[in-house]
This record gives structure tokens, C-alpha cells and sequence, in this order.
């Protein structure tokens, strides 16, 4: 089972993704340098210098490094767009807008259906209701539950009338 990425380790080293070996190198020897716990007091030092060891473990070693690209492309095509940060609990992040398809004319059928059963229900519960209070003696407090009806029938007619 693949573990989740903690970090980018190309990030994390400060290298780009097509960066060869000794500059892997030369940039982990820098940053371990100054992330070391003996030499930076930091309470950050600890982690960063095993996330920069773990980074350049992975980064360091072809057939390493070439498993975690791949899972590196994996969790950048879940993710959300390039612009916004996807939240770090949620795992539903919605996928870029290029990957979605077009509406076609079935989905607007669809909609224009559910629509169309929005205003039947709207216009039902409303004529039901004043038809029980004006002709069955119903209470008046019924015609609270026309607010529902009453909420579903502009939407409804705004999704008919829509292209």
C-alpha cells in the first residue's frame, strides 16, 4: 500500500523535478548544512533535517526516485487546480476544470426535468393547501407550509427559463 506524501521532496530540496544527480547532491549538502540540529537552534531543525534525508534517500536512488514521480503524478492529477491550495484533510479535492466534460443536451434535459417537477410540487403543495383552508376549514397556521412551496417555484421557473 502507498504511503501519502508528507512533502515534495524536489520542494523541499530546492531542485527542479529534471534536476540530475550531483545537483541533488550539492543542494542536499547545503541545506543539511543548514538545517543540521547541532548548528541551527531552531525546533523545526529536527524535522527538517530528516525531511531533507528522506528527500535526498528518494531523490538519490533511480528506481526510487522513478516510483515517487509516479506517485507524485498520481496525487497532483487528485488534487485541485494549480491556483488553489487543496485543503491537507480533504481527499475529495475536485479535479481541474479541463478534465470535466461538456454539458450536453441530455444534462439540460435532465435538469429541465427536475425543474419541471420543482414547479409541480411548488404549485401542488400551494393550491393543496389553500384549497384545504378556504374549502375544508383547515387552520390558518397550515398556510405556514406554503413557504416551502412558495420558495421552490420562482427557482424552478428561473431553471425553465434558462438556456
Amino acid at each position: 500500500m502507498q504511503q501519502a506524501l508528507r512533502y515534495d521532496h524536489y520542494k523541499v530540496l530546492g531542485v527542479p523535478r529534471d534536476a540530475t544527480a550531483t545537483e541533488i547532491k550539492r543542494a542536499y549538502r547545503d541545506r543539511v548544512k543548514q538545517w543540521h540540529p547541532d548548528r541551527n537552534d531552531s525546533a523545526r531543525a529536527p524535522e527538517v533535517f530528516q525531511a531533507l534525508h528522506q528527500a535526498y534517500l528518494i531523490l538519490s536512488d533511480d528506481a526510487a526516485r522513478a516510483e515517487y514521480n509516479a506517485q507524485l503524478r498520481f496525487y497532483r492529477r487528485a488534487d485541485a487546480p494549480a491556483h488553489a491550495k487543496p485543503p491537507a484533510h480533504n481527499t475529495h479535492a475536485r479535479r481541474p476544470m479541463a478534465d470535466e466534460r461538456p454539458v450536453t443536451r441530455t444534462d439540460r434535459t435532465l435538469f429541465r426535468g427536475l425543474h419541471a417537477t420543482g414547479l409541480a410540487f411548488g404549485v401542488l403543495l400551494v393550491s393543496g393547501i389553500c384549497i384545504g383552508c378556504v374549502f375544508f376549514g383547515w387552520p390558518l397556521y397550515t398556510l405556514l407550509f406554503l413557504l416551502p412551496g412558495l420558495a421552490v417555484i420562482p427557482d424552478s421557473l428561473a431553471g425553465l427559463r434558462a438556456k
